[in-house]
């Protein structure tokens, strides 16, 4: 404990004792002509303090209680100054009995005393009458409530910006959004029981009790299924980190950089918790990959490269099930995806929230300076600079500088910018504080909720007719809209299925319906384990529309049935519910209703149409059609060997080294022409069909081929991209079984092109 954190404890607990004794000393201590009647509040203070929930937090331990219910009551019943004594000593009490730090005790005692009195003193300000509860002290019952709050909060909030070393204002921020909701309704119950503390209405009390003890146990269990779920996810993590003995205590390493640079930006706590439990969990999918794929130092085969990129979808999956790991599902599913949209699923920029960004970053830091089967590990001063280097295309930019500036010790601020930092806050999702029901949402709880506040209007005494009238007009309209929005969905329902049973066509049904759009069967392929759309000449999807739309499919949870496409459209996918495993696409231009999905995938289920046969596609296919060739032009073989694959592989692995070769191949795709072929030899060698005139030509797309390829970015510690370039006849391709596909294009093409 600092020296600054037991000085403001002392000023706390000097504060409120100080002011006890002086407004005793001036008459402020009420006399209490039957000081019996205070006791059994005193004793439900001791046993709600006594009956604690512990919560863990990522400063550590914490804990909750109702006492307050009573301090509320005695600030009511007996005023401010018997408030602030029942409230301190019931922490004396039983804190005393856990032999609980003297600090503790101080700060504890002197802190629900002080937020006891100033509520007290608040409602007899606000127009309340000390020891009696009627309809006209509403306003100052809310007073009170709203100050005990606000009270507890800002002093709590000192103490805690000390101890941590944070900002007051950030700490009592994150405070308030936390506390908000549970204390309102500590408020709320002592209002109730103050209400019931009398001769006339104490019947109410019995009635309170098993509501307090269903409240308990209700606080008691979530917290204790929180930390249970907490536990076995880590152990889980644990045991992961543990098979594979180059990645010991990766996820915790990782969790503690995360940790570190939510600090360092200045992240409120709530979210801040969320990210790092993500980065513990982010690895939870390899428990499916077998560890000697994990440890293998060799070249990996497809079907090892496959199970290595399917781990984090495996992670979402395993995370999606728990309401509290929602979002981070999706930030597990997303860690090795990249800036540039070049990653495992190749999910856009825009799909990739900030939180995940910072997963990749961490993630792939921790890799660089560890030592891998396949690779050295990098320094700290190389994986920063790699950092640096491939922010904008691997990383994203603000995160990647930041998280450099915070592993180098220096202010995060001033290497980003005040104004760059406070965007990058600003990319992060907020946790709401109160979840409110979408209520004014169209479905099937507008009408009963509308109908609940008419009569609860014309009973309510002080409701004026006209509004209580208005309501029930309402409530009315709102339930014939309901119905005749009702009539309407089983109508479109009734001539989509219509369709469907007399053998008609997908579209034709959706059409029917009023759903615009073009509808697309996917189809599952066992040897790969994933979708493929197949071909229908009548829809004109692109073979890029088709790839997105496929990878699509394999998202886990809802990220997997709609989303936006690269090209502004919007795809809805059903849920995969065919015996047959088919499952059916619809671009559309909007999103749908839920009644639209619905109904969609009532079509998708129903449909008798047996899809066609699968036709591949390929991520490197090109659909352009080629513009017919001049007679002038003969057609050459140029063969391009990158000569960067094994060496890349070695220093940062196989993964790494097919993203330097694809990248490779898309830069060469974009330089070529229309009329020019680009064929895939093998892992390090491409083949180009040019068509040309005279030889001048070859050497200067050579040159240009060159050039292009020396700009590939590659990982630290792997030579640049020097290509080797040979210009080979038909004679020497005749004789390289390996270039067959590529021969076969020296004929003029006289469809469209497409790569191999």
């Amino acid at each position: 404990m600092t020296r600054s954190l037991r000085l403001y404890i002392a000023s706390v607990t000097l504060a409120f004792w100080g002011g006890l004794v002086a407004a005793c000393l001036n008459g402020g201590m009420p006399s209490l002509n039957h000081p019996a009647e205070l006791a059994p509040l005193f004793g439900i203070a001791v046993a709600a303090e006594a009956l604690v929930v512990h919560r863990r937090q990522k400063s550590g331990n914490d804990s909750f209680s109702f006492s307050a219910t009573a301090h509320v009551a005695v600030a009511v019943l007996f005023g401010p100054v018997v408030a602030g004594i029942v409230a301190a000593l019931t922490v004396v009490v039983v804190d005393g009995m856990r032999l609980a730090d003297r600090d503790v005790i101080m700060m504890n005692s002197s802190l629900f005393g002080i937020s006891a009195a100033l509520s007290g003193s608040a409602f007899i300000v606000a127009g309340g009458t000390v020891g009696t509860v009627d309809a006209n002290d509403a306003l100052p019952l809310v007073a009170l409530i709203v100050v005990r709050f606000a009270a507890n909060e800002v002093i709590l909030s000192g103490a805690v910006a000390l101890s941590r070393g944070q900002r007051f204002l950030r700490v009592l921020r994150d405070g308030m959004r936390a506390t908000a909701g549970g204390s309102m309704g500590e408020g709320s119950l002592g209002v109730l029981i103050a209400f019931g503390y009398s001769s006339e209405r104490w019947v109410i009390l019995p009635f309170l009790a098993p509501l307090l003890a269903a409240l308990y146990q209700s606080r008691s269990n979530l917290e204790r299924l929180r930390n249970e779920t907490d536990d076995a996810l880590n152990a889980l993590a644990g045991v992961i980190d543990e098979r594979d003995p180059s990645t010991a205590e990766h996820s915790s390493r990782v969790a503690a950089l995360v940790e570190r640079f939510v600090e360092a930006i200045g992240l409120p706590d709530r979210e801040a918790e969320r990210l790092v439990a993500a980065a513990r969990f982010h690895d939870l999918g390899k428990v499916a990959v077998d560890v000697a794929t994990l440890s293998k130092d060799g070249r990996l085969t497809e079907e090892e490269l496959r199970a290595i990129r399917s781990h984090p979808r495996l992670s979402a999956r395993l995370l999606e099930p728990f309401h509290f790991a929602e979002h981070m599902a999706l930030y597990a599913e997303l860690h090795h995806e990249r800036y540039d949209g070049q990653g495992y699923y190749a999910v856009s920029q825009r799909e990739i929230p900030v939180e995940a960004h910072v997963l990749i970053v961490a993630d792939s830091y921790d890799a660089m300076i560890s030592k891998r089967a396949y690779r050295p590990a990098l320094t700290e001063r190389e994986a920063v600079q790699e950092l640096r280097d491939k922010a904008g295309s691997q990383f994203h930019p603000l995160v990647a500088n930041a998280f450099a500036a915070m592993v180098e010790g220096t202010d995060v601020e001033a290497v980003v910018g005040r104004q760059q930092l406070a965007a990058l806050k600003a990319e992060f999702s907020r946790i709401p504080t109160v979840r409110w029901p979408h209520v004014f949402t169209p479905d099937h709880l507008t009408v009963p909720l509308a109908a609940a506040t008419a009569l609860v209007a014309v009973g309510f005494p002080g409701v004026p007719t006209r509004i209580a009238l208005g309501l029930g007009v309402a409530a009315v309209l709102t339930a014939s809209a309901q119905l005749i929005q009702n009539v309407r969905a089983r109508r479109r329902t009734a001539a989509s299925l219509s369709v469907v049973r007399s053998g008609g066509l997908v579209s034709d049904a959706l059409r029917g319906a009023g759903l615009d759009g073009h509808a697309v069967w996917l189809e599952l392929r066992p040897e790969t384990l994933d979708y493929g759309v197949v071909p229908n000449p009548e829809v004109p999807l692109s073979a890029e529309t088709a790839m997105e739309i496929s990878r699509r499919a394999l998202r886990p949870g809802e990220r997997g049935l709609r989303g936006p496409l690269s090209g502004g459209a919007w795809v809805e996918i059903t849920p995969a519910v065919r015996p047959d495993g088919h499952r059916l696409a619809f671009v559309c231009d909007r999103t749908l209703s839920a009644f639209e999905r619905g109904l969609l995938a009532a079509v998708a289920e129903r449909s008798r149409l047996a899809p066609a046969s699968l036709a591949a596609v390929d991520r490197r296919d090109d659909t352009r059609t080629k513009r017919p060739l001049a007679d002038s032009r003969r057609p050459v073989a140029l063969i391009v060997d990158l000569g960067a694959f094994e060496d890349v592989r070695l220093a940062a692995g196989q993964l790494s080294a097919e993203r330097v070769t694809t990248d490779a191949w898309g830069r060469l795709r974009a330089l070529l022409r229309e009329s020019d072929e680009l064929v895939r030899i093998d892992e390090d060698r491409f083949g180009i069909v040019l068509h040309v005139t005279d030889d001048s030509q070859v050497h200067a797309v050579g040159r240009r081929v060159t050039e292009t390829l020396a700009e590939v970015p590659v990982p630290r510690r792997a030579a640049p991209v020097r290509p080797t370039l040979h210009l080979l006849h038909r004679t020497e391709l005749e004789s390289d079984p390996a270039l067959s596909g590529l021969l076969r294009r020296l004929d003029p093409p006289s469809t469209p092109r497409r790569a191999a």
